[in-house]
């Protein structure tokens, strides 16, 4: 009783209401593909039903009634084969709408993540949503439902065939698919633990797998191929187990399925053979019973398969919906007009899990100044200005801007004044103009200033497309030190009021780089806050204040 009512509530678990009304119109979009199904059914009634009657014409040596009903035959059997090949575009359509949708949703919803959320969650959670899981509700829930269509109009079909011997045939056929499709519906709710745990599995798997090959330099140069291997035979075990219990559960679902279809079967055989004995039906109407029959009961058969791998994908859905949901519920109300005045951290504290980066850090910076954080490496640097991006929020204490809490005040309002320099350059498969401007709609002058500012001067020279060449692959064809260099140069054209750099010399050489600073050093109203392990002894005196961040403490330091 316990074990029944678990299974209830289990499935009784809702999906958001905006997936259910995705879901709502996607099936609604299974209409159009109906049509050529509709048509294939109604040809093959037709045929069914010159069939029977040529072989009672035959039977009965009429065969002028034979030379007439021939040629529709033929033209009937000529006529599947544009349906089918309509059929199957449709189907195809049907299908590419379906990821196009449900795909662009979930990149929607990805994108609309807090960025302190998508920074602790693993990458590959995504990737396996985007790729395992939606791989699974296509095959499992969608096309299923398709061939539940397909399957159910050939029953209807079925239906019409054997109302032309009796509708009393036509009914004893209907009732054991009730009885069919009741069982299959309720068969469901058993597969439904195990796909959500498969799911998780390939999640945990995807996981492991770019882990190893993000390590793929350390595996290699430490001979730890042997210890991979065994780790990834034993990964690849537990997937393939959970992989076996499903199946197994399938199983044992189909085979009580289809043992219940095979009486079903037998029974109606049996209440043929009866109409024909009695009577009731010529041998031509024999033949349409057999068809008849078949129709129905494939579709019933598509029933008791189908409908418990659409209800299997329920924790599916579930699981994808929990890694896009927003756990954050503090409300961004206010909007910065300007910045003006200052940025301050008033004691803030911060902590990745049980490692505290900052303890009651305060200090601050003024509009327009000029400011380096140095420390060691894991000190919290990067998280100072992860903290000044709201990639993160504090966790004790405030960033005050203008005397505005930064916690509260909108991203899209406060991103308007930024401008980032990252360690990893994203750069896009377009052109060196539209990588530099971002698809902003900026001056010429404004661009080749910043080329200019950026070093990128030479580079653009040796370009025979100039700001329309373009840039492949992420930036495959350009070397680490120009991919830089454009960072900067995006950083430069934006004018922002606050410009933060993340190591942004780091791949450059030491000319290259004092000129950049120097450059960044020179802007005016332009608040620079730079991380960098690279210190230059003629530029370093240019900063307003050096900063080290240091045992969880942010302290102005006096360079040497």
């Amino acid at each position: 009783m316990a074990r029944r009512q678990s299974h209830k509530k289990q499935g009784a678990t809702p999906l958001p209401s905006d997936l259910k009304e995705t879901l709502r119109q996607l099936r609604w979009g299974l209409l159009p593909a109906a049509l050529p199904l509709l048509a294939s059914s109604g040809l093959n009634v037709l045929l069914m039903l010159m069939i029977k009657e040529s072989m009672d014409a035959a039977l009965a040596g009429n065969t002028g009634r034979l030379k007439d009903i021939l040629l529709p035959m033929l033209l009937g059997v000529v006529a599947f084969l544009p349906v089918e090949l309509m059929s199957a575009w449709m189907r195809g359509r049907y299908i590419r709408r379906i990821n196009q949708t449900l795909k662009g949703r979930y990149i929607d919803r990805i994108f609309a993540k807090n960025i302190s959320e998508f920074q602790n969650e693993h990458l590959a959670l995504y990737l396996s949503n985007i790729t395992n899981d939606m791989n699974s509700v296509e095959q499992r829930y969608f096309i299923s439902m398709h061939e539940i269509l397909r399957r159910g109009l050939g029953a209807l079909a079925g239906v019409i065939i054997l109302l032309n011997v009796h509708w009393g045939v036509a009914a004893t056929a209907l009732i054991p698919g009730i009885i069919v499709a009741w069982v299959a519906l309720r068969s469901g709710r058993g597969l439904e633990k195990h796909e959500g745990e498969r799911s998780g599995f390939l999640k945990d798997y995807t996981v492991y797998i770019r882990e190893v090959l993000s390590a793929f330099r350390i595996i290699r140069n430490n001979n730890l191929e042997k210890k991979i291997a065994d780790d990834f035979d034993r990964k690849s075990a537990s997937v393939q187990q959970k992989r076996f219990e499903l199946d197994r559960a399938e199983t044992i679902v189909n085979v009580r399925n289809n043992i219940l279809f095979g009486l079903m079967i037998a029974g109606l055989l049996i209440a043929a053979m009866f109409t024909v004995r009695a009577g009731l039906t010529s041998t031509g109407g024999l033949i349409l019973i057999i068809n008849g029959y078949s129709n129905i009961l494939n579709a019933f058969g598509m029933v008791a398969e189908g409908l418990p791998l659409i209800r299997s994908e329920r924790p599916v859905f579930l699981r994808m919906e929990e890694a896009l949901s927003n756990q954050e519920t503090l409300q961004e109300t206010e909007t910065l007009q300007s910045f003006d005045k200052s940025l301050a951290f008033d004691r803030v504290s911060f902590a990745y899990g049980e490692n505290q980066v900052l303890r009651q850090a305060s200090f601050s910076m003024r509009r327009g100044g000029k400011y380096l954080l140095v420390g060691p490496s894991g000190g919290g640097k990067s998280t100072v200005l992860r903290l000044i991006r709201k990639y993160f929020n504090p966790h004790e204490g405030k960033i005050l801007i203008d005397g505005q809490s930064l916690a509260a005040i909108t991203r899209e309002s406060y991103y308007k004044h930024l401008a980032n320099v990252e360690q990893q350059v994203f750069l896009f498969e377009d052109t060196l103009r539209n990588n530099l401007t971002l698809f902003k709609p900026y001056r010429g002058e404004d661009i080749m200033e910043a080329i200019q500012g950026a070093g990128l001067s030479g580079f653009l020279a040796s370009l025979p497309d100039g700001l329309d060449s373009m840039i492949h692959d992420n930036g495959k064809n350009l070397s680490g030190g120009e991919k830089a260099r454009i960072a900067i140069a995006r950083g430069l054209i934006a004018r922002a009021d606050l410009l933060l750099l993340d190591e942004a010399f780091a791949s450059l050489d030491e000319e290259t780089a004092r000129g950049i600073e120097q450059t960044l050093l020179a802007l005016e109203g332009v608040t620079v806050i730079s991380v960098s392990h690279v210190i230059f002894s003629d530029t370093a005196p240019l900063y307003d204040a050096v900063f080290e961040v240091k045992r969880g403490q942010v302290s102005e330091r006096v360079l040497a």
